[in-house]
């Protein structure tokens, strides 16, 4: 045991701290009120003390009990009932200070008790806990509803690292299991496989490997934030991007087109490079034979917009937002190609970016993507960047059609 808890134990608890200090401002308001009246009745009356029959010989009485009873003579036996009365009335009033102190400190705390017993709980046992203070809006209901926000962001974020977990593990397993196959095939019948036959299938699933561990590299980078970082044209990492997968989209026939403004942001040029990557992979894999898919950029205000859009099947709209979680597959995108996490590392590069992505679906079909990110100063519209006839045809600005 570490001594700080130690001498956290020998301090008085808050409620009794809270209790000393009401009831001892009251004795003290208390003392000087009775102080100040006291004073008062010394200094600034004249007495006058005469009976009926004249005035009254008597040696002034120093106690209250030497006096007959009700019977008062001189400005000394005045001021020495007033003292004695107010010494009473002061313990009195002290007494039940410190009874009402402790009462609306406990009062008050209760929902601080409420509070801690619930992270006790949550510490130890389950996240499903919730505080759930009624009441009305005050400063510990605020604080109790912070909480119960705080803890469900952890439920899910603890959910979703289960999920990736258990997902990932799936994910590099099956490839490892293929090949461990395809081998044991071709060891327990060495005549029926040559190695121009085995070698491709091989290669083909340890590049699957490959791509889930970089994708999931990309992933770790992402969440750990930025570290080098610089002005970046978005028109020109989408350039490059357009480029990259135009073989892939003719292949799959799809026509990719592009109106791409001169966007600048700051940010790491590769992560950005990925995020645009990974949209268009996804806009033209999530396809079908014939369609299109549209990629611009554009500034709006001091914010930078990257939107892709797609044709394709249709998308349920409590589908959407869940696209974006690792390895999640929709039920009509079980068979495309991919690792099923290139939304996830479009959300997390735009994230890390101080930026937002968000997936709507076309009516006709489809998915619009569209990430937002802090837009730097010197952005600025100018001739676009078109890309065309399904990736044979890359106009730059200022280039003829």
């Amino acid at each position: 045991m570490s001594v700080r808890p130690v001498l956290r134990r020998s301090r008085l608890s808050i409620r009794l701290r809270l209790t000393l200090l009401y009831g001892g401002l009251v004795l003290v308001c208390g003392v000087a009120l009775l102080a100040t009246v006291y004073f008062l009745m010394r200094e600034l009356p004249t007495y006058d003390l005469e009976t009926a029959a004249g005035p009254v010989q008597a040696t002034p009485a120093t106690r209250l009990g030497e006096l007959p009873l009700g019977v008062i003579t001189t400005k000394e036996d005045i001021l020495t009932v007033l003292a004695e009365a107010s010494a009473v009335a002061l313990l009195g009033l002290a007494l039940v200070s410190f009874l009402i102190g402790w009462i609306i400190a406990g009062r008050i705390l209760a929902p601080i008790h409420r509070i801690a017993r619930t992270a006790r709980t949550v510490a130890s046992d389950t996240l499903h806990e919730r505080i759930n203070l009624d009441g009305r809006q005050d400063e510990f209901t605020e604080l109790a509803d912070t909480l119960d926000t705080m803890l469900d962001r952890l439920l899910a974020g603890f959910e979703a690292r289960q999920r990736f977990a258990a997902n990932a593990s799936h994910e590099l397993r099956t490839p490892l299991a293929t090949i461990r196959t395809l081998l044991q095939v071709a060891v327990a019948h060495p005549d029926e496989h040559d190695l121009a036959t085995l070698a491709p299938k091989l290669l083909a699933t340890n590049d699957r490997s490959i791509a889930t561990v970089e994708a999931l590299l990309t992933l770790s980078r992402a969440d750990h934030g930025l570290e080098d970082v610089e002005p970046v044209d978005l028109a020109e990492v989408a350039a490059g991007a357009l480029a990259q997968v135009g073989a892939e989209a003719a292949d799959h026939r799809i026509g990719v087109h592009s109106d791409l403004a001169p966007v600048r942001v700051e940010g790491d040029k590769d992560l950005l490079h990925q995020l645009v990557i990974n949209l268009l992979h996804n806009a033209i894999r999530h396809n079908h034979p014939g369609g299109t898919a549209r990629l611009t950029t554009v500034v709006r205000g001091d914010t930078a917009v990257v939107t892709v859009t797609n044709t394709g099947d249709p998308v349920p709209d409590q589908e959407a937002e869940r696209l974006f979680e690792p390895f999640y597959r929709q039920l009509n995108r079980v068979h495309a190609t991919g690792h099923g996490l290139g939304l996830t590392l479009v959300r997390a590069i735009a994230h890390s970016h101080r930026g937002t992505v968000a997936a709507s679906p076309n009516s006709g079909g489809g998915l619009t993507v569209t990430a937002t990110l802090p837009a730097l100063a010197a952005s600025a519209p100018r001739s676009p960047v078109v890309y065309a006839d399904a990736g044979r045809r890359l106009l730059l600005p200022g280039s003829r059609a």
